[in-house]
């Protein structure tokens, strides 16, 4: 019985380490047997977006430009020798309406100034007369290196007695060097603002018949 009993178990040994030997040696596949499954993709793969993706079309439709818009073109200049009185340093223009004469004197002092309807917000001035007396202006006038301000002149002194003044056209600019650095001046005429006259260093007056700045 021992022995019977011996073989039979050698037998079935044998046979099971013969189904072990067919299912995992050799060359045969290991599909049955999975030790590490692949992490399931959860995700839809990552796409650019459409800002992303053509900056060039979608972004340039709607962008601000920042770009500076290109200036005005500057005031043309007008000729000073066009405008020059007989007096040496002298120059005289006029608005193109005919309601301002003007001048521009470049001597000792540089000086220029307007005689014309001046607004009735002008402040009074003392009189050239009588002195104390407070009157209506009739001039503006600009010494280089000073504010401007209204006067009340016994002469009208940028008045043209050689002949007519020639007319300063809207947005020519009359620009006369003078002697020192803050000598120069430069006037023009607007035809909604009026006549504008300025030194080198920022004073200047801006009038018509209804408005002034003076500075």
């Amino acid at each position: 019985m021992t022995r019977v009993g011996c073989a039979a178990m050698a037998v079935v040994g044998a046979c099971l380490l013969t189904a072990c030997g067919s299912s995992g040696g050799g060359d045969g596949p290991m599909a049955t047997v999975i030790t590490d499954r692949p992490t399931p993709i959860t995700t839809a793969p990552s796409v650019p977006s459409a800002t992303s993706a053509a900056p060039s079309t979608t972004a340039t439709g709607t962008r601000t430009s920042t770009t500076a818009a290109p200036s005005s073109p500057a005031a043309a200049q007008a000729k000073p020798q066009d405008y020059a009185g007989k007096a040496p340093g002298w120059y005289y223009f006029s608005s193109p309406s005919g309601k301002f004469e003007c001048g521009i004197a470049i001597l000792e002092s540089s000086i220029a100034g307007c005689h014309g309807p001046l607004p009735e917000s002008a402040p009074e001035v003392p009189g050239s007369g009588a002195s104390g007396t407070a009157v209506k202006p009739n001039s503006v006038q600009l010494i280089a290196g000073s504010p401007a301000k209204f006067e009340s002149l016994g002469d009208p002194k940028f008045h043209r007695f050689d002949g007519p003044a020639a007319a300063l056209p809207y947005g020519e600019m009359l620009t006369v060097a003078g002697s020192g650095s803050t000598n120069g001046l430069r006037c023009t005429v607007d035809e909604q603002t009026g006549v504008t006259c300025t030194d080198q260093v920022g004073h200047g007056f801006t009038v018509s018949d209804e408005d002034f700045d003076l500075r």
